[in-house]
């Protein structure tokens, strides 16, 4: 796989569920992947997970910054919400010049390329 290559569909799901089942329950891990995946559409772009996989982080188009929600096997936390009183970026370029991706538990493929910066 090249280095800009990022795993599709399936290998991704299994790759995101291996991550949650290695830091919280694995009998839970396909179900929260499921909902995080679904989550990851329209408004909402999923970057990657924090803090043990208890919280992951989503991009919100409309109003240019990161949410940060918990999940479990039972769903995503809500992800709408009013406007936010976190900082608003000009894009997700700006948001990831600020953070330190390396230290993330996992990294949406599609990110991963901030890493090796």
């Amino acid at each position: 796989m090249s280095q800009y290559s990022t795993p599709t569909g399936n290998r991704l799901k299994g790759e995101l569920a291996w991550t949650i089942a290695e830091h919280r329950s694995p009998s839970d891990a396909f179900a929260m992947t499921r909902h995080l995946t679904d989550a990851d559409e329209g408004r909402y772009e999923l970057l990657g997970l924090i803090d043990d996989c208890e919280v992951a982080l989503y991009w919100d188009y409309f109003w240019n910054h990161v949410v940060a929600a918990t999940f479990d096997a039972d769903g995503v936390d809500d992800l709408a919400r009013d406007a936010p009183e976190e900082i608003r970026y000009a894009g997700r370029g700006d948001y990831f010049d600020e953070v330190d991706v390396s230290s993330w538990d996992w990294v949406h493929p599609r990110h991963q390329w901030r890493v090796e910066q």
